[in-house]
């Protein structure tokens, strides 16, 4: 038997031979070598076999082929070959339901519509009218040609109609009323200009449907003449004008600016209540020349432009009576006491100042007034016919449960609608400077209107019945007569 000692070394001795050979020779023996085991480790170092070698590049196919490794078939796989064979796991035949090809259809997407707009709440508004009428009494002097033909180039308004007071025959005006009805009809304007005249007795005829009616002075006044006298010149003419407008036109809106307004709007109040016409809403008092002459002060003073600033006027219409507040200017400003006491007497006595710069004691702003009367009834015009509200400043009578005071008409902002005064905003926040002119306005403006009432009791009270005197703010009495007088004989 051969030792297995010697065994060991013949075996050794022929492993080394033949490694030294392959050194030498730089030569592979690939059948010498075989894979026993593959060394695993962590790292990228595992000694690998001669088989995962990959071999040299083919150069007909340059790219090295890759190895897929197929998956095992498992239950599962076979599961599946059952299902498609036609049969199940527990040998249920069934029907193999295939889906015969389709070709294929573009599927047209529909465009995204938009959300309608959310709609609003209409707030129902009266239909506006066509145009408006309106009146100029006491047409005769220089302001009423300046006032129709600024009113001429008003869009809203239809038909103007201008009224003499005095026979032009023997009055002071140079121009006949009928010339400057032929002139002003040559404007290229849709308004249509009537001339009537108090010689032919016209009144009733200029009055009849009018919407607005704007109430001046019958010939020019003195302004050194006493305020008595003023009234009683022309209290006589304006209680005719509200007789006449009670009569033809009782629910056209009335605007006074025949001086002295303080006492001619409690008379006309005073005659309409007589005939049961009478309605608040219906009748202002002009404060159109004040509060432009106050405005432009107080423009100029604070290097701005007039239509940038606003100064209100309150308690009368002129004399001590007025009180502009110049607080109201410019929002955030107040004036010094002293210069706010200097502007206030420069608005006071400009009426004054501008006659007596002509020479003479007769009114001559005669331009300037015109332009203030037309801006106020173009106002009133557009928010009677629903196309704005209007915000003015007006000698109304108050409401005796808002404001407490002797005097029952006074000047303050109203708010102006389709329907005529919508809204009295009352007096506004004033300093105390204007806080104590508004008090002595008061008690002057209750003497003013004193004189109105007893004018009207001693001369033109028709009955002993007071009972349509008795009216509340804004609730007039219901009328019983026709709407339009003019065709009540028809």
């Amino acid at each position: 038997m051969i030792r297995l000692d010697i065994l060991v070394v013949q075996k050794t001795k022929y492993l080394w031979s033949n490694l030294w050979t392959t050194e030498t020779n730089n030569y592979i023996n690939h059948s010498i070598f075989t894979r026993w085991y593959g060394m695993k480790s962590d790292k990228d170092r595992c000694r690998r076999a001669v088989v995962d070698i990959p071999p040299d590049a083919d150069p007909d196919c340059p790219q090295p082929c890759i190895r897929q490794k197929k998956p095992k078939k498992g239950i599962l796989h076979k599961i599946k070959l059952k299902v498609i064979e036609g049969g199940t796991n527990f040998g249920t035949p069934f029907r193999r339901v295939q889906c015969t090809p389709k070709p294929c259809e573009e599927v047209v997407v529909p465009e995204a519509k938009a959300l309608p707009p959310p709609e609003k709440k209409v707030i129902p508004i009266p239909e506006p009218r066509p145009g408006l009428q309106v009146s100029i009494l006491g047409a005769d002097t220089a302001i009423g040609h300046y006032v129709a033909l600024l009113l001429k180039q008003c869009p809203c308004i239809k038909k103007l109609r201008l009224y003499e007071a005095k026979d032009t025959q023997y009055s002071d005006c140079s121009r006949d009323l009928c010339k400057v009805v032929q002139d002003l009809q040559h404007i290229d304007t849709n308004c249509r200009v009537q001339a009537f005249s108090s010689a032919c007795y016209e009144l009733e005829r200029c009055l009849q449907n009018t919407d607005i009616v704007l109430m001046l002075e019958s010939g020019y006044l003195n302004v050194d003449m006493p305020f008595e006298k003023r009234f009683c010149c022309q209290a006589p003419i304006v209680k005719h004008y509200a007789d006449a407008i009670a009569n033809e036109c009782p629910k056209a809106f009335i605007i006074v600016c025949a001086t002295p307004i303080d006492c001619m709007v409690p008379l006309v109040a005073e005659t309409l209540k007589e005939t049961s016409w009478y309605d608040p809403r219906k009748l202002l008092g002009s404060l159109a020349v004040p509060e432009m002459r106050a405005s432009t002060l107080a423009a100029r003073a604070l290097c701005l432009e007039p239509r940038y600033t606003r100064v209100p006027c309150v308690g009368g219409t002129e004399g001590m009576s007025l009180v502009p507040l110049f607080s109201k200017a410019v929002e955030y400003f107040d004036f010094a006491q002293h210069n706010a006491q200097m502007m206030t007497n420069a608005v006071r006595e400009a009426q004054l100042a501008v006659t007596r710069c002509d020479g003479s004691c007769i009114k001559a702003a005669d331009l300037s007034e015109a332009h203030a009367l037309a801006g106020l009834v173009k106002k009133v015009a557009y928010a009677l016919m629903c196309q704005d509200l209007s915000r003015v400043t007006g000698f109304v009578e108050t409401d005796a449960s808002q404001v407490i005071s002797p005097a029952r008409y006074i000047a303050n902002t109203v708010e102006i609608g389709s329907g005529g005064i919508v809204k009295s905003l009352g007096l506004p926040k004033m300093t105390d400077y204007e806080t104590t002119l508004v008090d002595l306005a008061l008690n002057e403006l209750f003497t003013k209107q004193k004189i109105a009432e007893d004018w009207y009791c001693k001369y033109c009270i028709s009955s002993c019945r007071l009972d349509a005197c008795q009216f509340h703010f804004f609730t007039p009495k219901s009328p019983s007569r026709l709407d339009d007088c003019a065709y009540a004989n028809l």
